[in-house]
């Protein structure tokens, strides 16, 4: 073989992937020219992603709470004393994550997109393009971590997302009051099937909008609610757009194939936030490649070990953030104002205070008996939530 594992994808998951493969022959095949960019993320994450990546150094600021917008104009205010959140620069922590692999032993290759693969004996001869020629690398294990349109989940026939969302944002040469609070707003008008936001980031501030298939363009709401907010006139630096892919699919693995991150949809259905789900699931993907090279095993039935360890540990935190989404999609503006005005209580406040945004689902129960009344909502999948199905 000519590495042991390839790795397609040069973002933060295939880099931490490959940082966690010191004792294999390991190659990232990136197709762009330059690790981190495209831009395509948000930027908040949990303390602990950059703890994982020990990529302290990409941290622009932190934040300690949130305002929610309702269509009806009520504002949830919710802020605590700790760190509930952090604005990373999202180019710098892919290189972080990238020097990272390199340092583990990985041969990182940009301008290498692959394009096929055959299975030849108990490997696999791939293909990929490079300075416009075709060329091809043997392997044992591929690896997909290349986004949502993964392309090799797509030649390993593993299905796809349940469904996308299309996000765009825009950084603004504004300096927002409160550091510590992001403001999130939901509602059809502003971001059907999602949510839109506007995240301070020190000395500018980044706003942006998703929305579900189906709504139209993307652009339209974000200058619609950049028109709003009082920042028309605001100089944008850069605007940069991505696909979230939520819900994920049939499978994750094959003979000698496993997809993870955004290209298993491992993304949470609430947030869309993949970097901490992605990165746990990586770790798992580490380890049964680690394993498979030590059996000289990479037979489907050997790579499933990859997809019950990361579905045991967020499969059921994914599976309700799915049954929350549903409700939340299929709640009207009306509906909408109801639960602003039932969770604008000080008791909800206080549970809500609690929430980790990497496990949001575990505020359902608490805040489902503490204002009952919420079951109305949606009474049938929201009673699922309560019985900690």
């Amino acid at each position: 073989m000519d590495s042991q594992i390839i790795i397609s994808g040069g973002g933060p998951i295939g880099s931490y992937l490959a940082s966690n493969l010191k004792e294999c022959s390991v190659q990232i095949m990136e197709e762009h020219s330059e690790i981190g960019k495209p831009v395509q993320c948000t930027g908040l994450v949990h303390p602990r992603v950059v703890e994982l990546a020990n990529a302290e150094e990409s941290v622009l600021n932190v934040i300690k709470g949130f305002r929610l917008f309702f269509p009806d104009g009520r504002v949830l205010e919710v802020k605590t004393d700790e760190a509930k959140a952090v604005v990373i620069d999202r180019c710098r922590f892919d290189n972080i994550c990238c020097d990272s692999a390199r340092k583990s032993g990985a041969v990182i290759n940009t301008d290498s997109r692959i394009i096929d693969f055959k299975r030849e004996h108990n490997g696999l001869a791939v293909s990929y393009m490079t300075d416009n020629k075709n060329n091809e690398i043997n392997t044992n294990l591929l690896i997909g971590a290349d986004g949502y349109k993964s392309h090799v989940g797509t030649c390993a026939g593993l299905g796809c997302a349940k469904e996308i969302v299309r996000g765009i944002q825009a950084d603004l040469e504004v300096t927002m009051p409160d550091q510590d609070l992001v403001e999130v707003y939901v509602g059809k008008e502003v971001a059907p099937g999602f949510f839109a936001w506007i995240l301070p980031c020190g000395e500018f501030t980044r706003v942006g909008v998703g929305i579900s298939k189906g709504n139209g363009i993307p652009s339209k709401y974000l200058d619609s609610l950049i028109e709003k907010r009082g920042f028309g006139e605001v100089n944008r630096t850069q605007t940069y757009s991505g696909v979230i892919p939520i819900g994920y699919p049939k499978s994750t693995y094959a003979d000698n194939i496993m997809i993870v991150g955004d290209a298993a949809a491992q993304t949470k259905p609430l947030s869309g936030g993949g970097l901490y789900t992605g990165m746990q699931c990586a770790k798992y993907a580490a380890e049964t490649a680690l394993d498979a090279v030590n059996s000289n095993n990479y037979s489907a039935a050997f790579l499933s070990a990859y997809e019950e360890k990361w579905k045991s540990e967020i499969g059921k935190e994914l599976d309700r953030g799915m049954i929350i989404r549903k409700v939340f999609t299929g709640m009207s503006d009306k509906r909408l104002d109801e639960a602003g005005k039932l969770l604008d209580k000080p008791e909800a406040r206080e549970i809500i205070a609690t929430g980790d945004i990497d496990y949001p689902s575990k505020l359902a129960r608490p805040l489902l008996k503490s204002v009952p009344s919420l079951m109305k909502l949606a009474p049938g999948a929201l009673k699922t939530l309560l019985l900690g199905r």
